[in-house]
């Protein structure tokens, strides 16, 4: 058919080849030339703008705020019952009741573990009345050990003539020995062996009679 066009003609219409250079700075490409010794007009290729990606500044950075020192929690005060239960009673003071009047402040003291015999209070009675005592009116305290003085001294004794009990057997211990005067606080006391010991042994009725006239002033 006339008027169509040998595509082997298309060689013919352009006969240099085409370059199309895109500058990588957005530089205006080289011109074209499509015929020979004939510059062809260009439009300049400019490279698409980046889209600029906005930057959110970073928010400040805010001190960091010190904790608050946990407040130590405070016992709860005992109520008045623990405090009841946790004060320890006071002891009971002891109640002696010697046997006798006890009417002339003479406080005659023996130990428990002796029975005496009814010739050796006998002795005891003659003993008392050597000194111009009456032994009905004097108050006799079975005891043991240890015999406590802060005890005895609630029956507040003028004098105390004791039988058989040691210097050790009493709290506190007291300084001298048997036959020997001394004092506690405002009571006068006289230690002796024991009224079986006295009663067969004159040496000791001796050491006991002198003592006891050193003790009432008897000359």
């Amino acid at each position: 058919m006339e008027g169509q066009i040998n595509p082997e003609n298309w060689k013919d219409i352009f006969s240099d080849t085409l370059y199309i250079i895109t500058d990588p700075n957005g530089v205006t490409a080289a011109p074209l030339v499509a015929e020979k010794g004939k510059p062809v007009a260009t439009e300049a290729v400019v490279e698409a703008p980046k889209t600029a990606i906005p930057v959110t500044p970073a928010a400040p950075a805010s001190p960091a705020i010190p904790k608050t020192p946990a407040i130590p929690s405070i016992p709860a005060a005992p109520s008045a019952a623990v405090k009841e239960q946790a004060v320890p009673k006071a002891a009971e003071p002891v109640v002696l009741k010697p046997s006798g009047k006890y009417s002339n402040g003479i406080l005659i003291l023996m130990h428990a573990s002796y029975t005496n015999t009814p010739a050796q209070l006998e002795m005891l009675g003659k003993i008392v009345k050597a000194v111009q005592l009456d032994y009905a009116d004097c108050g006799v305290l079975q005891t043991t050990h240890p015999v406590s003085l802060k005890d005895i001294e609630t029956l507040k004794p003028r004098i105390i003539l004791s039988f058989g009990l040691p210097a050790d057997a009493f709290t506190p211990r007291l300084p001298k020995d048997l036959y020997a005067i001394q004092k506690h606080n405002a009571t006068t006391i006289l230690l002796a062996d024991s009224l079986a010991k006295l009663e067969t042994t004159v040496a000791l009725k001796s050491s006991l009679w002198n003592a006891m006239k050193e003790m009432f002033g008897i000359k």
